[in-house]
């Protein structure tokens, strides 16, 4: 596969996302490139999302994604609190937007963003599920050349897709320990939950991926952030990392 050597080299960092985007695109043309983690009876994890473009369109529509829609997934026909600890297969998966049944599903995250064909790469190990998805827009499907030269490096994939997100959640998990920490120290009379929200804004976090990280709504997040915002006086993200990483 093109660029393998930049991957290997970039796995764990915020670089990895944006390199493996351009590389799958040499061969797959890609529009979109998300990537989730599952286990059972909880909401997925965004691993990263790409897209064609300067503006960080896939992103959102993976958090909308997570937040509301991934219940009604086609790729959820395989049951995933279904396996074993010994259980290990992996599979591909076709599918198109007009095959989507539940319509607020299919306008927000395939119509709105011009969206109509996907594959998807499916690795289930025990009860953790790895996903990602290939996009490409309307009139502009994946042939069966297309899925074959996919299937053919869906093993690459996935398993690089898998090291990074191990990587990345374990030093996710430090770096968020740490700013948590240290917002107690020089912020005293914020509140637990409160420094947790500045934790992961400063990690770089939307207000969508918050809420999913810690399991509250949307507008909890952002009244946490504005309370905390009023107690430190500050106003923007840029001011909350000044006074915590200096």
């Amino acid at each position: 596969m093109p660029g393998l050597t930049d991957l290997i080299e970039h796995l764990g960092t915020p670089a990895f996302p944006a390199t493996l985007f351009r590389s799958t695109f040499d061969w797959a043309k890609a529009s979109h490139l998300t990537a989730f983690a599952f286990e059972p009876r909880q909401k997925p994890r965004l691993i990263f999302a790409e897209n064609t473009g300067t503006a960080p369109i896939a992103r959102g529509v993976a958090d909308q994604y997570c937040r509301d829609y991934w219940r009604h997934d086609l790729a959820n026909r395989v049951p995933l609190d279904t396996g074993t600890a010994d259980r290990s297969e992996s599979w591909i998966l076709h599918t198109q937007a007009s095959e989507i049944v539940h319509s607020d599903y299919r306008r927000a995250c395939y119509a709105s963003v011009c969206l109509d064909h996907r594959v998807s790469l499916i690795d289930m190990k025990g009860n953790h599920t790895l996903r990602i998805n290939i996009y490409r827009s309307k009139g502009d499907a994946f042939s069966d050349d297309d899925v074959q030269r996919i299937a053919d490096r869906a093993g690459l994939l996935l398993a690089l897709t898998r090291r990074h997100a191990d990587y990345g959640l374990a030093d996710r998990q430090n770096s968020f320990t740490r700013y948590r920490d240290r917002l107690a120290g020089v912020a005293p009379g914020l509140t637990r939950r409160e420094r947790e929200v500045c934790a992961a804004i400063i990690l770089g976090l939307t207000s969508e991926g918050i809420a999913l990280e810690l399991g509250v709504g949307l507008n909890t997040v952002l009244t946490y952030k504005k309370r905390a915002y009023a107690r430190l006086g500050i106003s923007s993200q840029n001011e909350l990392m000044r006074l915590v990483l200096n």
